[in-house]
């Protein structure tokens, strides 16, 4: 068959990775409320508490992130014919940037640092799974002979 350009598989990246997060993502937020709900019974109140608190639903919710990122990059890189780890990055950056124009849309991410903060993290986290995808998939491309 004929192979899609490479702008077509951005596009494919962007509704993997968003197909892929979501469900990841609710996963993640059921771990991070069961881990806050383990470790609430046994803390005590306080700064740090709140800190450790808003770790516990943090780092699962963007560890999904990476995750769904990076088997994107992985499908990208390896069935994504001339495309690759530049294509994956970009897909999954802009569903990355898709996700946080929903929530900022929606009121969530107040006040504006907290927006740019957010979007800051969001990039670079679906821009480094993309990569480490891409370059896993890469690697198991399959080599076609050279015909002389």
């Amino acid at each position: 068959g004929e192979t899609r350009p490479p702008s077509q598989w951005v596009a494919i990246a962007a509704a993997l990775t968003l197909t892929l997060w979501v469900p990841l993502g609710m996963l993640a937020l059921a771990l991070g409320r069961a881990l806050l709900s383990r470790w609430a019974s046994d803390a005590a109140g306080g700064g740090a508490a709140r800190g450790a608190a808003a770790l516990m639903l943090v780092v699962p919710a963007l560890a999904s992130l990476v995750a769904a990122t990076s088997i994107t990059g992985a499908v990208v890189g390896r069935h994504g014919g001339r495309a690759g780890a530049r294509e994956a990055v970009l897909g999954c950056t802009l569903a990355a940037l898709g996700a946080w124009l929903f929530t900022v849309s929606s009121g969530a991410l107040r006040p504006w640092p907290v927006a740019a903060v957010t979007l800051g993290v969001l990039g670079a986290l679906a821009a480094l799974g993309a990569a480490l995808g891409a370059r896993a998939g890469l690697r198991r491309r399959p080599r076609l002979p050279k015909i002389d």
